[in-house]
């Protein structure tokens, strides 16, 4: 049985004898100690003010389910590991810093060697030579050493204005000696249940997560899946996409037969570091067949136009793990992709839907799967009521809409290579055809940005183009010099060219709205030739 979290407050030197007694404990899980002297030196600060500096999370445990971090890594004694003990979840590197400061010893990494000027009242690292001003400085790592303290105290006493220091010193010794530290104690031993407790309540403010609990359950001499993490992102980074940590492993958990959810990463603690380690060298060969179907059939090549991670996990799946790459499913998943971005059916679903769709891949791709069906639910008019923002699905799809269409330069007339713009991770290569005042010239509200999908083109980056050009008189001049194929690359027929030279706005937007639903109608209802990507 596991207990919900428990908050109280703890003296920093009892938090500090806890750990000398090996009742606190990092896991090997956590990554090296990585604060700069900087922050180290505001936390004390900090400390000394009286100002928090947030809780600590502690999984108090009776048996061994964690493997313990090295002292090689961080500044807590090696001790004999004995339970009941307590795991540090969250709190690993202000703990190592304040232990590590006021247990200092020589030999021991430089970067814990503090010490506190009582006249300037600032605390430093000894290292720092531009502020060393030793006659009036005391070692942090004696106010813990009786014996030390009196040695530092007879010295200050002996200083002209020794009084006053020796009253700065008491008083600092007394605010590190007084502080109270929030401690926060998950109970109990059952991995599953303390990450959806940590979940649910995240009452500290940090940012633990799944990842961090594999880190934990799958640590063992043999395996480190720090290392793997690393040498995933090294390999994947030729490719010009990059994952984050959680996809990766849930694309590693795929390979071996486990769900993309949280119960199904952390079923993974049950298989050998062989399996783990055989599943990670794999991983980059087979993630190369999803890198390409982006790059070759959507000209997607930042993973920015791929806004839902079920996506790579769905081309994951069918691609690489079941290798199903006939025709027919290549186009039915193109479809579904398409279908996904315009629709945005999957934001904001849970995890059990993702499952799901991993699952029953073939039977969402046949439109079986309710809410995921690879048909476009959009129509005309929405087009017109949409802006384009960064990062959001439908505005990743309507950006690789134009570089299927190939859509061509309104300057030189010659095509926009994909990776020019496709490549970036924003969308300045889109610019607005009119203005925000054109717009309410002509009677029309768009609200707080002239951005809508049918008042935009894509331009060429290398051409300096930018907002001040007046897209109008290129797409004129286009129209005047016969080039309707390179307005037509830009969704811009005749219809719209005449209402453009009638100075109707409304009806140009109108139309073209019609021409951006049509290609996405035929990109998701039609589907793609196969014969277009060879």
């Amino acid at each position: 049985m596991i207990s919900a979290p428990q908050p109280s407050v703890v003296h920093l030197f009892t938090v500090f004898r806890q750990i000398g007694a090996g009742e606190l404990r990092i896991p090997a899980f956590q990554r090296e100690f990585v604060w700069k002297p900087r922050q180290i030196i505001e936390l004390l600060n900090s400390v000394r003010e009286q100002y928090p500096i947030g809780s600590i999370l502690l999984w108090s445990v009776d048996r061994k389910v964690l493997e313990i971090a090295s002292n090689r890594v961080t500044s807590f004694p090696e001790v004999p590991e004995l339970y009941p003990t307590s795991y540090v979840l969250d709190g690993m590197q202000r703990l190592s810093s304040l232990y590590g400061t006021f247990h200092f010893k020589d030999g021991a990494d430089e970067i814990f060697d503090v010490r506190y000027d009582l006249r300037a009242k600032i605390f430093y690292h000894a290292t720092d030579r531009s502020i060393y001003a030793e006659e009036s400085s005391i070692p942090i790592s004696s106010i813990l050493s009786p014996r030390h303290l009196l040695e530092q105290q007879a010295r200050i006493a002996s200083l002209p204005d020794g009084d006053e220091l020796l009253d700065e010193m008491l008083a600092t010794q007394a605010a590190f000696q007084d502080y109270m530290i929030p401690i926060v104690k998950i109970t109990g031993a059952e991995v599953e249940r303390v990450v959806g407790i940590f979940e649910r309540t995240n009452s500290t403010g940090t940012r633990l997560d799944t990842v961090d609990f594999m880190r934990a359950i799958t640590w063992n001499q043999n395996f480190d899946l720090n290392h793997f993490l690393d040498q995933a992102h090294s390999s994947i980074e030729d490719y010009g996409f990059e994952l984050f940590d959680e996809t990766i492993i849930k694309c590693v958990g795929l390979l071996l037969g486990v769900d993309p959810s949280d119960d199904g990463l952390l079923s993974l603690r049950s298989r050998s570091a062989a399996d783990l380690i055989s599943a990670f060298h794999e991983f980059p060969i087979k993630i190369k067949v999803v890198f390409d179907f982006l790059r070759n059939w959507l000209k997607i090549e930042n993973m920015a136009y791929v806004p839902y991670e079920g996506q790579i996990l769905v081309l994951f799946k069918a691609l690489a793990v079941e290798n199903e790459r006939d025709p027919d499913t290549v186009g039915a998943l193109t479809r579904w992709f398409w279908a996904a971005g315009f629709n945005e059916s999957l934001r904001g679903k849970p995890d059990h839907y993702v499952v799901k769709a991993v699952d029953n891949w073939r039977t969402m791709l046949s439109g079986r799967l309710r809410g995921l069906e690879p048909r476009l639910r959009l129509n005309a008019q929405d087009f017109q009521g949409r802006r384009l923002i960064t990062g959001k699905a439908l505005s990743g799809a309507f950006a690789a809409m134009f570089a299927h269409h190939k859509a061509k330069s309104l300057i030189t007339g010659e095509v926009i290579p994909a990776s020019a713009f496709m490549s970036a991770s924003d969308l300045t290569s889109f610019q607005s055809i009119f203005d925000r005042s054109d717009l309410a010239r002509h009677g029309y509200d768009v609200g707080p940005s002239a951005r809508i999908f049918p008042n935009i083109i894509l331009s060429n980056s290398s051409e300096e183009t930018g907002a001040g050009h007046d897209w109008r008189q290129y797409i004129i001049r286009m129209f005047e010099d016969g080039r309707e194929d390179v307005l037509a690359s830009q969704f811009i027929n005749e219809q719209a060219t005449h209402c453009l030279l009638d100075d109707n706005v409304q009806a140009f937007l109108d139309v073209r709205s019609q021409s951006l639903w049509d290609y996405a109608h035929s990109l998701v209802d039609d589907g793609p030739s196969l014969m277009e990507y060879n």
